[in-house]
């Protein structure tokens, strides 16, 4: 027969989480919105990208292919230095 382990009782730390004072940057100014369906969301949705530039939609789908392949591009740096449009 084992032998039962005996559980410490840990006692609750009183730990605040602080922020730290710089403000998050993102580089747009951000507003929340509060829609009354999801149509008039998707329709908010639909100008804010249709008033971005061309520049700005690769600029975000280079963005996000960069945190999709960390791992590859890590491996092979060379990989995302080209684009090429036909």
């Amino acid at each position: 027969m084992k032998p039962v382990k005996k559980y410490n009782k840990q006692k609750p730390v009183k730990e605040q989480v602080k922020e730290p004072s710089v403000a998050y940057k993102t580089g747009i100014e951000q507003k929340l919105s509060i829609f009354n369906s999801f149509e008039e969301a998707e329709e908010a949705e639909y100008q804010y990208l249709a008033s971005l530039t061309g520049e700005k939609h690769l600029a975000n789908a280079l963005i996000w292919i960069k945190r999709l392949y960390t791992k590859e591009l890590k491996k092979h740096p060379k990989i995302g230095t080209n684009l090429r449009l036909k």
